[in-house]
């Protein structure tokens, strides 16, 4: 068995960086599952409603329908275009 000894001001190092990680990590999955109306992904874009919407008819952005509601989310819209421009 492996034994190691720490101070007190290397235990609070080390538990301040795994805190800082998971806060870090949630942040990112909060901005991942922000949902943005059509309105404020043409203003982000500086694209038309008709824009957005040949887009989505083409399939080229991903968004969310329920029912009548649509919503985007900005960061896989994003990253979807990104990978698209690559090819």
């Amino acid at each position: 068995m492996l034994q190691v000894t720490i101070n007190e001001d290397q235990l609070n190092s080390i538990i301040d960086a795994a805190v800082n990680r998971a806060v870090a990590k949630e942040r990112e999955s909060n901005e991942e599952t922000s949902l943005m109306d059509g309105e404020q992904i043409c203003k982000r874009f500086g694209v038309t409603k008709q824009t957005l919407q040949k887009w989505r008819d083409r399939k080229e952005i991903p968004f969310v329908q329920i029912g009548t509601v649509i919503r985007y989310d900005f960061n896989k819209i994003i990253k979807y275009k990104e990978i698209k421009r690559r090819r």
